[in-house]
């Protein structure tokens, strides 16, 4: 009778932490960067995590680093305070304030509309997006760089200097 109930505890405690591991996953979130001092993102601006769903990147935002956002694998879009001087986002994706270069398409994005002026495509804009949507995208680009007399380009922007080791007693803006 003991055991019986022992093995009944244990599944109803088992039952309980999968339950709330669930919805701890399941809980879409929005992240807000618009901290007055926070001028730079990098991959260590955020957590990598499957709960963000999209971003507001505020007016302070003056750089952005390449792998910013390769870790958010639910990401489904991406918004710019009209006030940043340097960034925008249209359709959902992040692009540079003259909208000639993409700088991320959401990794859980299905479809967006890509204006006539981008060219260029960041190092990692493209970074886990489905592989059909990834070709349309670049196809789309290439048409764009192909009207302009252009070549699409792939750029390596400039990354803010940083310790490439992983910062273990790093704080995470966002996520904390």
């Amino acid at each position: 009778m003991a055991v019986i109930r022992s093995i009944k505890n244990r599944t109803l405690l088992l039952l309980t932490i999968l339950m709330s591991l669930s919805v701890i996953s399941a809980s879409p979130v929005r992240a807000e960067i618009n901290t007055p001092p926070l001028t730079k993102l990098d991959s260590h601006s955020m957590r990598p995590n499957n709960v963000v769903m999209g971003i507001h990147i505020g007016e302070t935002v003056n750089e952005i680093a390449a792998d910013t956002f390769r870790n958010q694998i639910n990401l489904q879009y991406i918004e710019v305070s009209n006030d940043n001087p340097y960034f925008t986002s249209f359709s959902y994706c992040l692009y540079d304030k003259d909208m000639t270069t993409l700088i991320c398409f959401p990794q859980a994005m299905m479809k967006a509309e890509i204006p006539s002026t981008v060219t260029r495509i960041n190092q990692y804009a493209l970074y886990g997006v489905d592989p059909y949507v990834k070709e349309k995208v670049k196809e789309a680009i290439r048409k764009n760089a192909a009207a302009q007399g252009t070549e699409m380009v792939y750029i390596n922007p400039t990354v803010f200097p940083y310790d490439y080791q992983w910062p273990y007693t790093c704080e995470y803006p966002l996520t904390n």
